[in-house]
């Protein structure tokens, strides 16, 4: 008999601890991977979009964030703003990149290696994204069609 595992019930990420730029680089890395096959799924989208926290933002930031769904950056531009981040934040930045790339229900070409290229850049291990990838799966799994709060944060298990 097979035990069935589930997750631990996901909390929201704080992203008040990062700057503006610092926080939109995070929007806009989700946007960017989400863009990755040239188009960005209405899921991904949706997904995204009710990630963000946009109450301590300026107006002007606010805006902007919402244009990245438009315009998305580069991954690489947002990295290179948040590769000296906190290590939680790095690694909350890659369980939402995992999230996002499960949104459609499928891993598109491409993804896996452009979230294995983030992985290596942001210093997170083969084992720790294979964790984050189990745990964003079971965390949708069990959702079972209720809305999970986003941007996920790394629950305890995952910490490195």
């Amino acid at each position: 008999m097979t035990e069935t595992m589930s997750a631990p019930a996901p909390s929201v990420l704080d992203l008040s601890g990062l700057t503006e730029r610092q926080q939109l680089a995070f929007y806009g890395a989700l946007f960017a991977l989400a863009a990755a096959d040239n188009s960005i799924d209405e899921r991904e989208s949706q997904l995204i979009l009710e990630s963000l926290r946009l109450d301590a933002l300026s107006e002007d930031a606010r805006q902007r964030a919402f244009a990245l769904s438009i315009s998305p950056p580069s991954l690489e531009t947002c990295l290179d703003i948040l590769r000296d981040t906190d290590e939680p934040i790095r690694r909350a930045l890659m369980l939402n990149l995992v999230d996002v790339a499960l949104a459609d229900d499928e891993i598109e070409p491409g993804e896996p290696q452009t979230l294995d290229k983030v992985r290596s850049e942001l210093g997170i291990t083969p084992e720790e994204l294979a964790a984050m990838h189990t745990y964003a799966y079971r965390v949708r799994q069990q959702a079972n069609g209720e809305p999970v709060p986003h941007p996920l944060a790394c629950p305890p298990e995952l910490d490195a």
